[in-house]
């Protein structure tokens, strides 16, 4: 049991990288990478899919407590793309409708799971493929009942999948509210904050005294699994927040929704094939 942390720290040093690049570029918290990666390195290693599962979705959402965090402060740096009033109000309903889900996730089996998951994140990158963002906040809404929505929306979804909620959030607040893309990024880092925080908090309370989880795990949260991913993740997420305001935010969104479509269809197939064995 003891092979993923001697054999395979540099898959996951990479992957907290490439997570943290992304996170700090788009604003998403990088996880949607992490519970695929993860959950083949434990399935490989002789974990079952439930635990192995549960274990990368709670570990991916605690990674992206700090890199959102680290996005959210380089992003603050830039005048005005953080809405710090509208990420307080989505983030006190992503706080709680992530406890929610990740409640829920606790009793559901790695089938069901790993199929919500595809769904999630195929339908997110389809939408990201035909995105077409605001520049401009002439249109904006500042209807707080759109963004209570946004913030629950992104939470549930965040608790059961271990996605931070950019991926979702993104989405809703620059086509539902008309958000600008680059404050939409900024946002959402900082909306991510909260949100991970009550889906984190859930999974340690419902994952206690689980039988045949990894060492040294808190809940279902694996900790060196943590700090390999983590480490990366946060040094490249500050770094790559800066190059945000440089890049074309048009190629970046179709790289990321490549991966994520091919990421998506994998983990649909993963789960139906869990369903039928």
């Amino acid at each position: 049991m003891d092979e993923i942390y001697i054999l395979l720290p540099a898959a996951l040093i990479i992957g907290g990288a490439v997570a943290g690049t992304f996170a700090g570029l788009l604003g998403i918290g990088g996880s949607i990478l992490l519970v695929p990666l993860q959950f083949y390195l434990l399935t490989q290693i002789g974990y079952p899919p439930d635990i192995a599962l549960k274990v990368s979705i709670a570990t991916a959402l605690f990674f992206t407590f700090p890199t959102s965090f680290g996005s959210a402060y380089s992003h603050s740096k830039q005048k005005g793309t953080v809405l710090w009033n509208k990420a307080a109000l989505m983030g006190f309903f992503g706080f709680s409708f992530s406890f929610l889900g990740a409640y829920i996730a606790s009793f559901l089996n790695a089938a069901y799971l790993s199929i919500i998951f595809g769904i999630v994140v195929l339908s997110a990158s389809l939408k990201f493929m035909s995105a077409r963002p605001k520049d401009t906040d002439s249109e904006m809404s500042q209807n707080p009942l759109l963004f209570a929505f946004c913030g629950a929306a992104m939470g549930l979804l965040a608790g059961l999948t271990g996605i931070g909620g950019g991926l979702i959030l993104i989405p809703l607040i620059t086509f539902l509210v008309k958000m600008p893309i680059r404050q939409a990024v900024g946002t959402s880092s900082a909306t991510i904050i909260f949100t991970a925080f009550g889906g984190v908090l859930s999974y340690i309370i419902n994952g206690i005294g689980t039988a045949g989880l990894p060492p040294y795990s808190f809940g279902y949260i694996n900790l060196p699994m943590w700090i390999a991913l983590v480490i990366p993740g946060v040094l490249m997420a500050a770094t790559s927040a800066k190059l945000s305001h440089r890049l074309n935010p048009k190629y970046v969104r179709m790289l990321f929704s490549l991966i994520t479509l091919f990421v998506g269809i994998g983990m649909i197939f993963k789960g139906f094939f869990l369903w039928t064995s």
